[in-house]
C-alpha cells in the first residue's frame, strides 16, 4: 500500500502540472554611424523572471 502511495505522489509531482519556467529574455542591437566615420553599437538585454517578476536590464555601448 505504501509503495502505491509513494508512486502516486511521485506521479502527481512529475505530471500534475508543475513545470519549470525559464526566464524571458529579449535582446536588441542598434548600429549607427559616428561623426568620425566609425560605428557605434548599442546592445540592450532584458531578462525577466516570470515567477518573481524581477527584471534585469544590461546596456553596453561599443564604438569602432
Amino acid at each position: 500500500m505504501m509503495k502505491l502511495l509513494n508512486a502516486s505522489l511521485l506521479a502527481m509531482v512529475l505530471f500534475g502540472g508543475i513545470t519549470v519556467t525559464g526566464c524571458e529574455t529579449s535582446h536588441t542591437e542598434k548600429t549607427s554611424p559616428t561623426w568620425t566615420g566609425g560605428t557605434k553599437t548599442d546592445e540592450t538585454t532584458t531578462t525577466k523572471n516570470p515567477i518573481t517578476g524581477d527584471t534585469n536590464t544590461t546596456h553596453t555601448e561599443t564604438k569602432n
